[in-house]
């Protein structure tokens, strides 16, 4: 699996199996929060760089993430840390270009169709 998909899938585990059940946890949970936004912050930031244009707008989203837990806006949080799952989820399942078919490359950068299924968090599954 190349670095892009295995850090995908990495930062996807990371908000989906520690990050989304704190946000829906009890208000007391406010500093495990803290907590896994920071890892999760880091994990971005490290990977960003190794998934082409989702980096910048992934990048932008964990900050914007960052604003609604200082906010209290846990509604929020909970939407685009799963929008954000979404996108790992397709990163870490995009195909790998053939090295043989030169339009290869441009497939796998859309979302419909391309997987067949909603990724685990969507259908309700355990992920870790």
């Amino acid at each position: 699996m190349p670095a892009a998909q295995r850090t995908a899938w990495d930062a996807y585990l990371t908000v989906t199996g520690g990050l989304l059940p704190a946000v829906g946890g009890e208000p007391i949970r406010g500093a495990t929060i803290g907590c896994e936004l920071r890892g999760f912050v880091v994990r971005i930031e490290r990977y960003a760089p190794l998934w082409g244009a989702d980096g910048p707008m992934l990048l932008a989203a964990v900050r914007a993430a960052q604003a609604l837990h200082q906010r209290g806006d846990r509604t929020a949080l909970a939407d685009l840390l799963r929008a954000m799952a979404d996108r790992l989820y397709l990163i870490s399942a995009r195909p790998s270009p053939s090295r043989c078919e030169p339009r290869a490359r441009g497939r796998g950068l859309r979302n419909e169709g391309v997987y067949g299924t909603a990724p685990p968090h969507r259908r309700g599954e355990a992920h870790g």
